[in-house]
């Protein structure tokens, strides 16, 4: 029998803090979890904001821990708005605050930083998945996608795909080129990406490098360090501390395109060399 990793108490104790929000925010605070109501579900509850968080949690299995990671970016998002409400300082707010936190921390939850984490859910963490082709139609397809969203106005979500593209396609190369699998719980694409560049002679260290190539492989670390910042704070992949401009995940999906096919024409040359060797 399946058990879920959010007590019935606590979804309650959620449902009433999100229905304190207009619907038009209750409607935001979930897309960010990437989650979508149950039109047809009628709780029974009253209240039209009681009845749409109903219908949200209606879409939500509580027991798989996929969707629990999802439901948790909800959370911290609500705690993050609840604190830095024009109210967020009053006692009234902060006891709310408290009371959820609490509710949560008996379910087996901590929070720190402005997350939420639970030993129960180690080893279940939503990565990228490995299945992103080592070639330049698997990048163009993906980075079409996260243009789709620009075009919708999801500037969100084209900055979490843009992440998630490197991520993924970062752990692709390593399995490939090393034969060895980072972890599925790892999605820090800067940890990534400098074994990654250490496998294909792109850290910028190198003392064979030209001054002029150790600015550029230099620059591709701070991309790198930028695109994992700016997804950490306006992308899905967390509470947002900001709703990101057009512009801003502009410069996210093409930063991840670039890198991309810089990494695939290093791959390739790597493995090309190796042949030559090989049949020397």
């Amino acid at each position: 029998m399946s058990v879920n990793f959010i007590s019935a108490s606590t979804r309650v104790e959620f449902r009433e803090a999100l229905s304190s929000f207009v619907l038009r925010e209750i409607n935001d605070l979930f897309e960010v979890g990437q989650f979508e109501p149950n039109l047809q579900y009628q709780p029974p509850v009253g209240g039209q904001r009681r009845t749409l968080v109903e219908q949200y949690f209606a879409n939500i299995d509580l027991s798989n821990p996929r969707q629990v990671r999802r439901v948790l970016v909800v959370f911290e998002e609500l705690i993050f708005r609840l604190n830095t409400s024009p109210n967020g300082k009053s006692s009234e707010v902060q006891q709310l605050v408290a009371k959820l936190l609490g509710r949560m921390q008996r379910d087996g939850f901590q929070f720190q930083d402005g997350k939420f984490a639970c030993p129960k859910l180690i080893g279940t963490a939503v990565s990228a998945p490995l299945l992103i082709a080592l070639t330049q139609d698997s990048i163009a397809e993906h980075i079409e996608k996260a243009n789709a969203k620009i075009e919708s106005g999801d500037a969100a979500g084209a900055i979490t795909s843009a992440y998630t593209l490197v991520e993924g396609f970062l752990k692709q190369v390593y399995k490939t080129a090393v034969g060895a699998s980072f972890k599925e719980s790892e999605g820090d694409i800067r940890t990534l990406y400098g074994a990654v560049a250490e496998r294909l002679n792109l850290a910028p260290k190198g003392e064979s490098l030209e001054s002029y190539l150790k600015a550029i492989l230099q620059g591709n670390v701070s991309q790198i360090g930028g695109l994992y910042e700016l997804a950490n704070k306006a992308s899905d992949r967390h509470a947002r501390k900001y709703n990101p401009a057009r512009h801003h995940a502009q410069l996210a999906v093409n930063t991840a395109f670039t890198l991309c096919e810089f990494v695939l024409a290093s791959y390739h040359y790597q493995q090309a060399k190796k042949s030559t060797k090989a049949g020397a």
